[in-house]
């Protein structure tokens, strides 16, 4: 399985409930239309946010986001040819101009590993997912990090009441490749990012509680083990789960 991520923020001159509105009703019926080989397409609505850490220059030159687009993707033959295919190049990919600003725009093609499972959705309000995007340290190459990052994980569990309030955690591990279809959605360059961890609560409450608690553990273990994440990069989305197909 894989899937491409991408955090988004709205065009300039649009407010964050119209965008919201377009992503969900006028975009997502387009792909809903045509899902080609997209095995899943899920689309996490932010209603808060958290950037950098505090004290950190690097904070006034990141963006805010809006929204994060999962496609999950049986394999990479099923992408390259959803991407490639007219419908994607003539249809979705030039909606994304109507409310995506595309320059700011940041893709990444992932493996997900899953280490709690999710919850499964229901047709009422779903559980709140924090999406935690972790910033490569300067040094350590890609598998090194994914290790260590995983450790500090399950460390921060074992010592802390964590694991008594998170519903699901699942790693979306950066991969190289798809260049192409990363910027479909307006990315450009390679990404810098280890991957995307996407934490699940129970409620907005529990999420704003815990979630930076668990990052300021995870914190403290990069700078105890040699730094694996960069948390002036990094930053984290509140968001509530759509799934449009």
């Amino acid at each position: 399985m894989l899937t491409l991520i991408a955090a988004i923020r709205r065009r300039p001159g649009m407010t964050h409930q119209a965008f919201l509105h377009y992503l969900h009703h006028v975009h997502g019926s387009l792909a809903a239309a045509n899902p080609l080989r997209i095995r899943r397409y899920v689309q996490n609505h932010v209603f808060d946010a958290s950037f950098g850490s505090e004290g950190d220059l690097t904070y006034l030159t990141e963006f805010g986001r809006d929204s994060v687009t999962e496609l999950h993707f049986e394999n990479m033959e099923a992408l390259t040819a959803t991407m490639s295919d007219p419908y994607s190049r003539e249809v979705i990919g030039p909606d994304g101009a109507h409310f995506n600003d595309l320059p700011s725009a940041l893709a990444l093609l992932t493996r997900p590993a899953v280490l709690i499972a999710p919850p499964a959705s229901d047709a009422g309000e779903s559980h709140v997912k924090v999406l935690h995007f972790v910033h490569k340290a300067e040094g350590p190459g890609r598998d090194d990090v994914t290790e260590r990052w995983q450790a500090a994980h399950e460390e921060v569990l074992n010592a802390e009441s964590q694991d008594k309030v998170l519903r699901g955690y699942v790693q979306h591990r950066q991969m190289p490749g798809a260049e192409r279809a990363l910027r479909h959605f307006g990315a450009a360059g390679e990404p810098a990012y280890t991957g995307v961890a996407a934490l699940y609560y129970d409620s907005p409450e529990e999420a704003l509680t815990h979630f930076p608690s668990y990052e300021r553990s995870l914190r403290e273990l990069s700078a105890g083990i040699g730094d694996f994440y960069d948390p002036s990069r990094s930053f984290a989305l509140y968001s509530r789960e759509v799934t449009v197909f």
